[in-house]
């Protein structure tokens, strides 16, 4: 039981994390993220949407059942989106997401 709560805190470190660094993409604002010129910020943010879905993921289910409240679905379909349909990417839905998405997901885990 030490062990998955361990790995269960390591995770959401991890979220944490991960949402530390999109806030460091939005801080910069939508004219950098948006610039056509230069895609890094873009594609460290899709980077990100995919890691942190990754992370959520591992979450033990037991853990994922007590928060139903987080949209584990839409953040799968979100990953799957950018995974595979990489040349399509809508980057208005991953700005949203960076924005809205994930400080609303550290408040549902109660790590905000």
């Amino acid at each position: 039981m030490t062990h998955e709560f361990d790995r269960t805190d390591a995770l959401l470190a991890d979220v944490r994390d991960l949402v530390r660094h999109a806030n460091l993409i939005t801080a910069r604002g939508r004219e950098v993220f948006f610039d056509r010129a230069d895609r890094t910020q873009q594609l460290a943010a899709k980077a990100i949407v995919i890691d942190l879905q990754t992370a959520v993921e591992r979450l033990p289910q037991g853990y994922r059942d007590r928060h139903p409240e987080v949209a584990w679905a839409e953040l799968r379909a979100m990953r799957n989106y950018l995974a595979r349909d990489y040349a399509n990417t809508d980057y208005q839905i991953v700005w949203k997401a960076l924005v809205t998405d994930f400080p609303r997901l550290l408040v549902q885990l109660g790590i905000a």
